[in-house]
């Protein structure tokens, strides 16, 4: 097990701030890049099955979690199986659009063959896998999904992140996984420029214990428009977390900045 208060020594808060989404494109690789280099972030989330993936890698470098998707929420940009699994496809011929939908039709054996080719993937790509987060948490929508990613991380001997929560009628992901003998941070906020508490405030307000707050920053161009629906809030993201530097703001709230290898192998 983690032993959280040797990794936080006098504190008692530890904030790990990750960038989500690497691999969607060239303009949100390079978001990344930017946030990692200026220490924005402290850890970024690779998509494997992303159509830029192998790019991020160039760009980013290795140290990355593992974000395994079985959904695809982007008008005009299809994530695609990496294995033969007719479960996973949705109607446009990739993942579904919606990770309800993934999750309702997903066969559990299917998951695992392409969440474990993904990791492969991930690997011969020149990633060491720092953790892994499934994407729009799909498996925290149903157990067998969820047992899945627990199988996983255990095979491989890292730490998993879940970022949401979906209600008293879901899984209570984070008491599954300590059930299971995982780490699981203390809280996870997906924080963007329109969430309505500043990251000075968000950091401050942490809990006790190893928390993470999720970003998705990017830089302007027209191939970002053109796929990425979200396009604008991600570069002003970027923008805010230039403005707030959030390793500042964490010190000054005596919270430790971390990053996933930090934590070791749950």
């Amino acid at each position: 097990m983690i032993d959280v208060a040797a990794i936080l020594g006098s504190s008692t808060r530890g904030v790990i701030v990750t960038a989500s989404d690497a691999g969607l494109c060239v303009g949100v690789n390079e978001g990344i890049r930017v946030a990692l280099t200026e220490g924005y972030v402290s850890g970024a989330s690779l998509l494997v099955a992303a159509p830029f993936a192998r790019e991020a890698v160039r760009r980013l470098g290795g140290t990355l979690g593992v974000q395994l998707a079985l959904n695809s929420e982007h008008e005009y940009l299809d994530l695609r199986p990496v294995t033969y699994a007719p479960s996973l496809l949705g109607g446009r011929g990739g993942f579904p659009v919606s990770a309800s939908d993934a999750a309702e039709h997903a066969d559990p054996e299917e998951v695992y063959r392409e969440f474990r080719a993904q990791i492969e993937r991930a690997m011969i790509l020149g990633v060491t896998p720092q953790f892994l987060a499934s994407h729009d948490d799909v498996v925290a929508r149903h157990l067998s999904l969820y047992d899945v990613f627990f199988d996983l991380a255990d095979e491989y001997h890292l730490p998993i992140r879940h970022g949401y929560d979906f209600g008293p009628s879901a899984l209570d992901a984070a008491d599954l996984a300590r059930e299971r003998g995982h780490f699981v941070t203390a809280t996870t906020i997906n924080w963007n420029s329109d969430h309505p508490d500043t990251l000075d405030e968000v950091i401050g307000a942490l809990p006790d214990g190893v928390s993470e707050i999720i970003v998705s920053p990017a830089v302007a161009g027209m191939e970002l428009d053109a796929v990425i629906a979200d396009a604008a809030r991600r570069v002003q993201d970027l923008e805010a977390l230039a403005a707030a530097r959030p390793a500042d703001i964490a010190a000054r709230h005596n919270v430790v900045w971390l990053n996933w290898s930090d934590l070791g192998v749950a």
